[in-house]
């Protein structure tokens, strides 16, 4: 059996360290929507567990809310793009104050 399975070539070439990988558009998109309902879901189960036990009917809605907002506080925090630090510009101000001539290619203007 072992002599009929053609032997390795070579290894196939391995992807990139993470932090190279830039998602899609489609991951993003399952990973907001896997935050959303899982806050959704989580939250309102403890809602309707407290809800249950404590013999009230209001929880599951607090619960739901609940986890609505922070997933979605969750969602902000991470896809957002960040936000630039203050103090130092892109680099086009010169220490004077003044706009700098913009850099480009040899022979190019």
């Amino acid at each position: 059996m072992a002599e009929d399975t053609p032997a390795r070539v070579g290894a196939r070439p391995r992807p990139g360290t993470p932090d190279d990988h830039q998602p899609s558009g489609a991951d993003v998109g399952w990973g907001i929507t896997g935050t959303m309902l899982s806050g959704i879901i989580v939250w309102g189960g403890v809602g309707l567990a407290l809800d249950h036990w404590l013999g009230t009917r209001f929880l599951v809605l607090v619960g739901l809310l609940l986890g609505l907002g922070v997933s979605i506080y969750i969602i902000v925090m991470k896809y957002a793009p960040p936000v630039p630090t203050a103090g130092r510009g892109t680099g086009f101000n010169t220490s004077g104050g003044r706009r700098s001539q913009p850099r480009t290619q040899k022979g190019h203007r």
